[in-house]
């Protein structure tokens, strides 16, 4: 219980009250549940659970405060019965003293005994247990330090009552016909105290509804407090996750739609392939190599072993005597699944019917054969296996032409993948002009609009209005503000040093801003002083790849140091981008469908390497970070 007491007050002490709710506090809690990093839906469903579990949390610690709470009620209602008819048992006790002394013709003093032990014990029994508790009773016998020292005061005439009460009944134990002289002190004792036992008998029961109707006054707000918690994780839940989650998938679904378009687009394109290749396939169905007749290569008895090979198998296989095994496998060496071959052609001929495959096998000098193999049983007079007869036809010709044919048709297909491929380049292409002019436009329109503003506030005479300045200076550096901004976009989308100093000032530059954007380290260094320009596309395209490579350092390495380095030699020029973050599989990389579960990131880095005739190389380990190489070569550009 004081566990979930603590954890409801953990909640509304450090995550729900308005105050707690800044933007670094989220950032710590969102950093220790590694919120960071992942990818968009990963991050919503991490925020989903730590939601759901906070309102589980709310639920739990709230009903087990109600719980609590009910409990004590159901004992205080108990308790204050029971404190109640201790005044009526008192009450009753000095009644029953009183006709002890003159017994009524009805009843025996007998009777009376009987009926007041009774009550004495009932009296004794309720007292006890609203002290100390009582389990047959329901007491639970935990008082309050008030009612603890109200009882300490009615004790004293508690006391002095049942000791009488006690005595008064040895006495007519011993002696039901006891007289006045002796049983009337203890009745006097009795009598003297009754009142005062009720009086703060009274008080008690007052002071125990007092307290029930204090703690379902605390019920009441609890149950406020829990409902205001509960609205709040609700209000939180609707802002920053349903809301986002909802803007999120409607993104997602528009990307969906526009890749939808261009997956069409493609599988147009692909089908013109195939089509393609449905032509190699009739050609080479229409290879017209004629086959070789069916000739003896041996015989073997009825459990496989030979007895006979012919010189047609020796020629064809370029093989010894020798070098050949006792059994039917071994004349085909290297065939795959042998034992699989043995067992169906035992299940074949022992049934009577001949056994017929396609093998391929090693020559003498390891070269492949290619064979149509039948194994025919023959039979005695009793309808018995004697041996077997294997003939067998030459497919090897035959099937070096397929394999020549497939290997033109696959030069013809490869050839117009790469038409295609440089159909996407120059699309890529278009982009990127399409991004020089934006840039421009941004840089030279929007850019000189804001300067100029500025200067015309800066010329305005405010005379002695000093508040009047004041918003106006506000007002200038949120001009600045915008103008960097501008800047800042339009490096992003084409840094102007990168057309007019080349790919060395480009990356020095674009490091530099990078710097100013991130708490990361990031250095940049020309070992050999490259400073040679290249083709504007060249330039380009290896600016794309390497601001690509330094963005996924950014996004997923975790590392706090990326160091890019450039040197270069008469024939190539090679850029060097090292983490030392999480690092990653790099076999994932030959995985067929790797490139399309990670995204554009890689395929692009590719796709522009092989554009430029280039060779990317990516050397990654778990733990111990990713370096990414490109090497351009220089010749071609000369």
């Amino acid at each position: 219980m004081k566990a979930a007491i603590a954890a409801f007050f953990y909640l509304y002490n450090y995550v729900f009250l308005p105050k707690k709710l800044s933007t670094k506090v989220l950032a710590f809690k969102f950093d220790n549940f590694n919120i960071r990093g992942k990818s968009d839906f990963s991050r919503l469903g991490t925020l989903y659970i730590v939601a759901l579990s906070t309102i589980a949390t709310i639920i739990i610690v709230g009903q087990l405060l109600i719980q609590n709470f009910l409990k004590d009620q159901f004992y205080d209602s108990r308790v204050i019965n029971v404190a109640g008819r201790q005044r009526m048992l008192s009450q009753r006790i000095s009644k029953i003293s009183l006709q002890l002394e003159k017994p009524d013709s009805k009843k025996t003093r007998e009777q009376l005994v009987e009926e007041f032990e009774e009550t004495v014990y009932l009296w004794k029994t309720s007292q006890e247990g609203l002290l100390y508790g009582n389990d047959t009773l329901n007491l639970p016998g935990k008082n309050s330090k008030v009612i603890r020292s109200m009882f300490q005061e009615n004790a004293n005439y508690y006391n002095r009552m049942i000791g009488s009460c006690q005595n008064l009944l040895k006495i007519l134990k011993d002696d039901p016909n006891a007289g006045l002289s002796e049983i009337s002190p203890h009745i006097d004792i009795i009598l003297e105290n009754e009142g005062s036992f009720l009086t703060t008998m009274d008080a008690i029961v007052f002071r125990y509804d007092l307290e029930a109707s204090q703690k379902v006054k605390k019920l009441r707000i609890t149950e406020y407090i829990l409902l205001v918690i509960s609205l709040c994780v609700i209000l939180y839940e609707i802002f920053y996750i349903f809301k986002p989650t909802a803007q999120s998938v409607n993104r997602t679904l528009n990307k969906l739609i526009i890749s939808e378009k261009n997956a069409q687009k493609m599988t147009k394109e692909i089908g013109v392939l195939y089509s393609s290749l449905e032509k190699s396939y009739e050609k080479l169905s229409s290879v017209n190599q004629p086959l070789e007749n069916p000739k003896l290569l041996a015989k073997t008895d009825r459990g496989g072993n030979l007895k006979f090979i012919s010189d047609f198998y020796f020629d064809i296989t370029q093989l010894k005597k020798k070098e050949i095994g006792k059994t039917f496998i071994d004349l085909f060496a290297g065939i795959e699944n042998s034992e699989d071959v043995m067992d169906e052609l035992i299940d074949t001929v022992s049934e009577g019917s001949s056994w017929r495959k396609e093998i391929k096998f090693k020559g003498g000098d390891q070269h492949d054969i290619w064979m149509d193999i039948t194994v025919t049983p023959v039979f005695n007079n009793q309808h018995e296996i004697t041996e077997m007869m294997v003939v067998g036809s030459d497919l090897t010709r035959r099937k070096h032409a397929e394999i020549q044919m497939h290997q033109k048709d696959r030069v013809e297909i490869d050839k117009k993948i790469k038409d295609q491929k440089f159909r996407s380049v120059l699309i890529l292409e278009g982009q990127e002009e399409e991004r020089k002019r934006i840039a421009m436009d941004i840089h030279d329109g929007i850019g000189q609009l804001l300067t100029s503003l500025k200067f015309q506030i800066e010329s305005i005479d405010m005379g002695n209005y000093m508040e009047s300045r004041n918003k106006l200076e506000d007002a200038k550096n949120l001009l600045k503000d915008v103008i960097k901004e501008v800047r800042r976009v339009t490096f992003n989308l084409k840094p102007t040093v990168l057309s007019d100093y080349g790919i060395s000032a480009g990356l020095a530059v674009y490091v530099k801003e990078i710097n100013k954007l991130t708490n990361k380290e990031i250095t940049f260094t020309n070992k050999t002083d490259f400073s040679e320009r290249l083709p504007s596309k060249i330039e380009n395209n290896i600016y794309r790849i390497i601001q690509e490579a330094i963005n996924n350092s950014l996004k997923y390495s975790h590392s706090d140091t990326i160091t890019v380095e450039l040197e270069h030699s008469d024939e190539n020029l090679m850029i060097c981008i090292k983490d030392t973050g999480i690092g990653f599989d790099e076999k994932l990389l030959e995985k067929p469908n790797f490139m399309a579960e990670s995204g554009n990131g890689f395929f692009n880095m590719f796709e522009r390497t092989e554009y430029i005739n280039g060779k990317l190389e990516v050397s990654s380990l778990p733990g111990k970070g990713t370096t990414v190489t490109l090497v351009v070569p220089l010749n071609e550009y000369a």
